[in-house]
């Protein structure tokens, strides 16, 4: 992923009424193919609800933030939700680049804990800042260019925080998110 072409993502938190789970999952494939169609579309996932609340959480990628709020703001999605009114609850939604998305909190939800978050981040620097210097080494020898220490370094760190910013934090952020608001 380039850094001048951050992903555009959207997370969106629907609540029902219980009664009609079955109307709202039917109604979200047609939401699901209606966004599949808008321009720069990437991917969908849903997160259904646990326990007795039912919250969705629908996350989207565009490949743009521009596309995310194109998507958001259309006559398309307005048509869809107003489908939705005799039983949606509630629609709120969020827009950004994947990376800002780490560690902050939906609307309405706890802030994530100042440990976790330093955990899940020490978690993803452990590997990187101990094979990353490896790596830079081994292209390097291989292809038979020297570098000052100091600019070695600055290589290396900047591996490392392009790899945890793109690539690994929102990543193991998705993958850890119950965890990480538990």
């Amino acid at each position: 992923m380039s850094t001048d072409a951050e992903v555009g993502v959207s997370v969106i938190v629907h609540e029902l009424d219980p009664q009609h789970q079955a109307g709202y999952e039917r109604w979200m494939e047609k939401a699901i193919h209606a966004h599949r169609q808008f321009p720069g579309y990437l991917a969908t996932d849903v997160v259904k609800p646990l326990g007795s609340q039912l919250r969705y959480v629908i996350i989207l990628r565009f490949t743009s933030k521009a596309h995310v709020v194109a998507w958001l703001e259309s006559a398309v999605r307005r048509e869809l939700l107003r489908e939705t009114l005799p039983w949606l609850r509630r629609d709120y939604h969020r827009a950004d680049e994947d990376s800002k998305f780490w560690f902050e909190p939906l609307q309405g939800r706890a802030a994530v804990a100042r440990w976790k978050q330093w955990l899940l981040a020490w978690l993803v620097v452990l590997p990187l800042s101990v094979s990353m210097p490896g790596l830079v080494t081994t292209v390097l020898e291989f292809s038979d260019l020297q570098l000052p220490l100091w600019l070695f370094n600055v290589v290396v760190a900047g591996l490392v925080s392009f790899n945890m910013a793109y690539w690994l934090m929102p990543i193991t952020t998705r993958l850890m998110s119950r965890w990480l608001v538990g």
